[in-house]
């Protein structure tokens, strides 16, 4: 075996030079060694990072990725409806691929930017990444998903896209393709009995590969699991029903809504409060409470009886009568 001094055996070419060398075709990128300076610095501005690595986001391009898209759609919706702002999100899937997110919140602000010229805050919203009121502004306690990232991830990596926003009585609308938008924001006129966002948009094949769907059961699933999460938030699901699998237990509608758990009193905010001796237990009321919810959840739920009872005695307050209980437990047990 001829002797070489690369690491995995092979021997390297040598390089042809002079007027027997071939010239490089046109256009052709250099094979050999690129010299590293100033200029080898790309600056991506915009949602181009996004569309050239989308695992930074999303976690890849497989088909986890894709659905988690609409986890990011409906993670917004369900911060409005924490905040009390919105009573239900409504999610419909349709035959030819579009998903469509509704709530009816307070809709995303439409006035322009104060920080950057000549764009509305529901443009920057949808394509500057690090842009939404989820920091510190006080719109938002408590939000998830991606902060300032999520929506406008979604809108990179989606074929179209479009945004319609009811507030104070007036529709707009805006639409992008691939992240860029197709136009400017349109005033569509009056509106009666509507409020809040509508995000409908179609993940891009460029990106996601031109066999990708939706799943309905994947993303029935995660949107009960979200109705379940927060009770008391509605979810109305829809989808087309030639898309559901043949023997699949998933509806083609459904409203999926759980009872919010009872409120239990913490041990320092109960201080000093007189309790008679017929007054439930907080445990016996957040159990009757969870067996109420039970009774009306959607097949395949987790039961919530277990969960209610478990957080009630957890937080359940150590009165006097219980610390006489358990220490006269302790001293005649021997």
């Amino acid at each position: 075996m001829a002797k070489n001094d690369d690491l995995f055996g092979g021997s390297a070419p040598s390089p042809k030079s002079g007027k027997g060398a071939a010239a490089p075709a046109k256009g052709a990128k250099p094979t050999g060694p690129v010299e590293y300076n100033a200029h080898s610095i790309e600056v991506l501005e915009g949602l181009e990072p996004v569309r050239r690595r989308p695992g930074m986001y999303i976690g890849g391009t497989d088909e986890a990725a894709m659905h988690h898209l609409f986890a990011e759609v409906l993670d917004n919706s369900m911060d409005e409806a924490v905040a009390g702002h919105a009573t239900f999100i409504s999610v419909t899937l349709e035959p030819d691929g579009w998903l469509t997110v509704i709530d009816n919140g307070r809709g995303i602000p439409v006035g322009m930017h104060p920080k950057v010229p000549g764009k509305t805050a529901l443009e920057v919203v949808m394509t500057v990444l690090h842009a939404g009121g989820k920091f510190d502004s006080g719109a938002y306690q408590t939000s998830g998903g991606l902060h300032g990232v999520g929506v406008s991830v979604v809108n990179a990596l989606s074929e179209k896209l479009e945004v319609e926003v009811a507030i104070d009585q007036q529709l707009y609308r805006q639409e992008f393709s691939r992240g860029l938008p197709l136009g400017k924001l349109q005033k569509l006129g009056k509106v009666q009995n509507r409020r809040g966002t509508r995000v409908r948009f179609r993940p891009d094949p460029q990106i996601f590969g031109p066999a990708a769907h939706w799943k309905p059961s994947r993303l029935f699933r995660m949107a009960r699991s979200k109705a379940y999460l927060f009770g008391g938030v509605e979810i109305r699901w829809r989808c087309a029903p030639e898309l559901i699998e043949p023997g699949s237990n998933i509806p083609a509608e459904a409203v999926l809504r759980f009872r919010a758990a009872s409120r239990i009193i913490s041990p320092a905010r109960s201080r000093g409060r007189k309790s008679s001796p017929n007054s439930p237990s907080p445990a016996r009321s957040s159990a009757k409470a969870g067996m109420a919810r039970s009774n009306g959840r959607c097949p395949g739920s987790p039961p919530t009886t277990a969960l209610s009872t478990l957080t009630a005695i957890r937080f359940q307050r150590p009165t006097a009568a219980r610390m006489k209980r358990a220490f006269a437990s302790r001293c005649y047990a021997g």
